[in-house]
């Protein structure tokens, strides 16, 4: 009996396994499960990354947008122009978050006598998270800037941008941990050089100090 009962068994479990290997019911959801992850990789991804390039670009708009309208000034510049400057450039940034935008303006000027001799002449730094404190200074301190871009007793308007990316789909902690910057995000900078469109013009601080570009 034991025989006869072992061998039914076997032939049974042969059977079902038979029928197992030949079952086609479940497949698409298996595939499925297999695909859907992949797939919402890729939507995620596709949509983080379009964020991305359109905040890069607002980055992008900023700097050549204060840039341009510095080197558009005539020979003196106040400071409260150069903070009404800087708004202009937080407004660009719109919808996205303002708060996480630096800004930085600066003169760069050569000597008369040697191109390569350049300095800082002056300088106005924009924070987003406190957009009404643009702080101004006259460094007057050597400055690297490409070659080629002035020659002797030139100026230059470098505007500096640097935009601080949080994920749109929440990477956030994936970079916190790939990435230096604190909270999380990741850095979109760009630099602008443009020359003055007549001649360097030289900072009238609040306190009515000038900073000139000799």
């Amino acid at each position: 009996m034991s025989y006869l009962f072992a061998n039914r068994f076997t032939l049974q479990l042969r059977e079902y396994l038979a029928d197992f290997r030949r079952g086609t019911e479940g497949v698409a959801a298996v595939e499925f499960a297999l695909i859907a992850p992949i797939m919402v990789m890729l939507l995620m991804g596709s949509i983080e990354i379009s964020q991305a390039v359109t905040v890069d670009r607002r980055v992008t708009q900023v700097s050549t947008t204060t840039g341009d309208l510095v080197a558009r000034a005539d020979k003196d510049i106040a400071a409260s122009e150069i903070t009404d400057i800087m708004k202009v450039g937080s407004w660009l940034m719109k919808p996205y978050n303002e708060t996480s935008l630096k800004v930085t303006i600066s003169i760069v000027s050569s000597s008369i006598t040697d191109a390569n001799d350049r300095k800082t002449k002056w300088k106005c730094e924009f924070d987003g998270a406190n957009p009404t404190a643009v702080d101004c200074t006259c460094p007057n301190v050597a400055a690297t800037i490409p070659n080629g871009l002035v020659g002797k007793g030139d100026s230059v308007v470098v505007a500096e941008v640097n935009y601080g990316y949080a994920p749109f789909l929440g990477f956030k902690q994936y970079l916190s941990k790939t990435k230096t910057e604190s909270g999380g995000k990741f850095n979109l900078s760009e630099i602008v050089y443009l020359k003055p469109r007549a001649a360097c013009p030289q900072l009238t601080k609040a306190d009515a100090t000038k900073c000139g570009c000799t």
